[in-house]
């Protein structure tokens, strides 16, 4: 990366936590604000959809800045059950998703691609377990 350019990267993703995680390793990052098409494909694996959705948010953030600066483009989802568990859209499909996985072990599978003079992909899958939470605690 040139040191003396204002950011490192441009993140094609509106993710509070992301920019966070950059911000802690010390990446000097753009937002790029673009828009993709989240929906599963027929017979698609999890591992799939996720570095699809990372792959795709990076390279329409490459469009968006035709730049010599490399693009980060990453989706995280959750699999429970064999189930992916999209963004909940309501505040209580939100409360209904932490009360299924009270008391229970899921996955968290994170899909990353970044795109400068060369495709980069990589796939994070992490066990998460929750404590049994209460009706109160999930709202």
């Amino acid at each position: 990366m040139n040191p003396s350019a204002e950011f490192d990267v441009y993140l094609a993703s509106g993710s509070p936590r992301r920019r966070e995680l950059l911000t802690q390793i010390g990446i000097r990052y753009e937002v790029l604000r673009v828009d993709v098409d989240e929906t599963v494909l027929a017979g698609e694996t999890p591992e799939d959809y996720v570095l699809r959705l990372a792959l795709a948010k990076a390279s329409a953030g490459k469009v968006v800045r035709q730049q010599t600066r490399p693009v980060l483009g990453a989706d995280t989802t959750v699999l429970i059950d064999g189930e992916l568990l999209g963004k909940p859209t309501t505040a209580k499909e939100g409360v209904d998703r932490l009360l299924r996985l009270s008391g229970r072990t899921h996955q968290v599978l994170t899909g990353i691609a970044l795109l400068d003079n060369q495709e980069q992909t990589a796939l994070s899958r992490s066990e998460v377990s929750f404590h049994t939470i209460s009706l109160a605690e999930a709202t």
